[in-house]
């Protein structure tokens, strides 16, 4: 917090030292760049670059920035001031606001041929849509999510030193067969039997013997319980993906459109009824029940810790999870990698043109938390100084260091020489590449969904049950989580 309020201090006395008014109420600036970021984490380093950008080009950027949760208050303010921000970052909810007030330019505004083929690069399921249409922002930085491991772990439960073909395998693998191989860990891990199971149709075999890593496990699953969002925001978004396309497709739908979700739903909970079997705590197994969602057992932080301490085979999680993992043991940070999460689906429940179960158990779910948008609204000079700016920062060199190696951030446009010192991050690379994403159209559910319906009944309902869930509850859960999302599009 320290730095995010020096920063903003030292970017508040920088923009009142930048523009002054003649008494004619002209506007006389001395940049020519301003650039308005809700990224606070990389306020400092925005201001060495833009020293650097100025250094290069003698073009002198103005950086203003605050936190994302009162950013779009002073945005408001700042985009009808006579001192107006040339570009700008929102995300996907808030963009609708500022592209309704004419403020954002779109692909076919962008004059440089080089920054426009920039945007028409991003792919589809990142871009910056309105009414599912054109691309109006360049990303900040990707982010995703899937079910992360400690390579040497699965090397040695398998008794492999290349694990390269069991990714492969993995990734082609269906649900059934992402069970068959849960239960081998499972009986690994608690009798130390050899236990063979198929993944794409090739055979995989645990060892019988347990090494000095191995030993340690309690579980296949280091599993949240006790935090809401954990499963109820990420897990929530597979069900929501069957039959919402993106963000988009959320906010245009009828809310009937929803009642889709309902098979999606039940599965998706019978899938956590699997998955919840098979918990790792910090002391043993944890069992459903009081204990489930005891935040001294399964709290995040502590969920994050039974992972790195290697008392867990999985957990589901994002590439964020690098630095925390790297705080309790940096040698797991360095040999994390992302596997998708297997769903219990069938083509039936999927609603989506083009989609099918296949893909979804190849792809992440890949994001963007911020954009940089063209402010429609700035001077013609202003907007070519704003996207040369823009394209040297997602272009150049010394952007492309900043954004890889300062910001530790995820380049949208990023190829096989990007390497990162984060490993998920450059497995989120590869999903991209080879183009096995899934979008996060949970973004645009209803306020609270995935905490006060899905996630709640997750947790308060189904962790505490220590027996089977009938699908009779499960059926009951669909409809009120149905209904929530219904009543919520309605406050839109």
């Amino acid at each position: 917090m320290k730095r995010s309020i020096k920063a903003l201090g030292v970017c508040l006395l920088a923009g009142a030292a930048a523009v002054t008014v003649t008494g004619c109420g002209k506007v006389n600036k001395d940049y020519d760049v301003y650039f308005f970021n809700q990224k606070s984490e990389i306020a400092d380093s925005l201001n060495d670059l833009a020293d650097e950008y100025e250094a290069q080009t003698g073009k002198k950027v103005k950086v203003f920035t605050v936190g994302t949760t009162e950013g779009s208050e002073t945005m408001r303010s700042e985009l009808k001031s006579k001192e107006y921000p040339t570009l700008f970052s929102s995300n996907a909810i808030s963009f609708e606001e500022w592209k309704s007030a004419g403020y954002a330019a779109g692909v076919e505004e962008i004059s440089n041929p080089e920054l426009k083929t920039l945007y028409e690069s991003v792919p589809d399921a990142l871009k910056l849509q309105f009414e599912s249409e054109g691309n109006y922002g360049i990303p900040y930085n990707i982010e995703g999510y899937g079910l992360i491991a400690d390579r040497q772990m699965l090397e040695d439960i398998l008794g492999v030193t290349d694990l390269n073909a069991f990714t492969a395998d993995y990734k082609e693998a269906d649900y059934e067969e992402f069970q068959q191989m849960i239960v081998a860990l499972n009986d690994y891990i608690n009798d130390g039997k050899s236990e063979s199971f198929t993944l794409n149709g090739n055979s995989y075999e645990t060892q019988s013997d347990k090494t000095d890593l191995t030993e340690n496990l309690n579980g296949v699953f280091s599993i949240a319980g006790a935090e809401k969002w954990t499963y109820g925001n990420h897990f929530g978004n597979y069900p929501i993906s069957t039959v919402y396309q993106n963000i988009y497709d959320v906010r245009e739908s009828d809310p009937d459109k929803a009642d889709l979700m309902k098979s999606s739903i039940v599965k998706s909970l019978q899938e956590l009824d699997f998955l919840s079997n098979y918990a790792a705590g910090p002391d043993g197994a944890t069992k459903r029940g009081s204990q489930f969602i005891n935040s001294t057992v399964t709290g995040y932080d502590q969920a994050v810790q039974t992972f790195a301490e290697g008392k867990a085979v999985f957990i589901k999680n994002g590439n964020w999870i690098y630095s925390n993992v790297a705080d309790i043991a940096p040698e797991v940070a360095d040999r994390l990698i992302m596997l998708p999460m297997k769903l219990n689906f069938s083509d039936d429940d999927i609603h989506v043109d083009g989609l099918t179960v296949d893909q979804m158990n190849r792809s992440v779910p890949e994001f963007v938390s911020q954009y940089y948008i063209i402010n429609k609204k700035a001077t013609e000079q202003e907007k070519k100084d704003a996207e040369d700016f823009l394209l040297w920062l997602n272009t150049s060199e010394t952007g492309q260091d900043y954004i890889v190696n300062k910001f530790a951030f995820v380049p949208f446009n990023a190829d096989e020489d990007t390497t990162l010192e984060n490993p998920l991050s450059n497995d989120l690379i590869t999903y991209k590449r080879d183009n096995d994403l899934l979008a996060n159209p949970f973004d645009a559910a209803p306020s609270s969904w995935g905490l006060e319906s899905y996630g709640k009944y997750i947790m308060e309902d189904l962790f505490t049950d220590p027996d089977p869930w009938s699908e009779d509850e499960l059926n009951d859960i669909a409809d009120e989580c149905i209904s929530y999302w219904k009543s919520g599009m309605d406050e839109w």
